[in-house]
This record gives C-alpha cells, structure tokens and sequence, in this order.
C-alpha cells in the first residue's frame, strides 16, 4: 500500500469515526429548533386565549396530551412514507390504506381531545384556540419561507 492510499483510508475511517457526532450535533440542532418553535406557540396560544390562572391551570396537561399523541401520531405517518417509484401496486395499496388509517386516527385524537377541552374551555375559548392554532402554523410557514429564500439567495451570490 503507498502512502496516499494510507493517507486515504486514514482520512476515510477518520470520518466515518466522526460521523455519528455530526449526526448527533444535527439532530441536537433540530431539536433546540422544535424546542423553541413549541416555546413560541404556547405562548403565541396563552396570548391569544387570555387564559385566567384556573383555565390555564386546567388547559395546559390536556394539551400537552394532545399534543403528545399528535407527535406519535406524525412519527406513525412518516414511517409510512414510501418511494412509491420502488413499490409493487400492492405494497402502494398498503401505503395508502395505512395512509387512510392514521388520517382516521388523527381524527379520532381530534375527537376525544376536543370532549376534553369542552371539560376545561368555553366554546368560545375553544374556538380561538383551533384559530390561533391554525394562524400560528400560517405565521410559522410564512416565516421559515423567509429563512428559506435568504439562504437561497445567501448561496447565489
């Protein structure tokens, strides 16, 4: 073996050893991000519904069960995303009939939390919680369009 090929192999393994730092450091990465988005949306939706203490009190564990079930809920469907390029039409089928499953379940979530919030809210408070959600998501896209488009730029220069 000469030098370079040692050189090479040297350099290669060496990467390969870091690797899984920088995966860990990314991921790290995006959960500081997750993290300080679901910062700003609670208290975006503390804003908006002017919770009294009690309310707030009662709101916030039944939200974050809620909330709780709709993230295991997102890991379920991204599981379920397939090439469909790759798949045979029955292995398509299944993907769209797990497709079809979880949507029903996000649905059954929305169902029984929404029983749950009746329990703590006022129609009206739930009302504008649902509003504020949905506001939230628009702001939050309109926003990370914005980094988008600055970076985008950033690069063509």
């Amino acid at each position: 073996m000469n030098s370079k090929t040692k050189n090479m192999n040297s350099k290669t393994l060496i990467i390969a050893m870091l690797c899984p730092f920088f995966m860990f450091a990314q991921n790290h990465k995006m959960d500081k991000k997750r993290e300080k988005i679901e910062v700003q949306k609670i208290a975006f939706i503390t804003k908006q519904l002017d919770f009294t203490p009690e309310e707030a009190q009662k709101f916030w564990p039944v939200y974050n069960q809620f909330s709780d079930a709709r993230k295991q809920l997102h890991e379920q469907h991204k599981k379920n995303r397939k090439n469909i390029d790759d798949l045979s039409d029955s292995e398509i089928e299944q993907v769209i009939d797990n497709h079809i499953i979880l949507d029903q379940k996000e649905l059954d979530i929305k169902k029984k939390y929404h029983a749950e919030f009746k329990k703590v809210l006022s129609n009206k408070k739930i009302a504008k919680l649902y509003h504020s959600e949905d506001q939230f998501k628009r702001e939050l896209l309109k926003r990370l369009k914005g980094e988008k488009g600055k970076r985008t730029d950033y690069k063509r220069k």
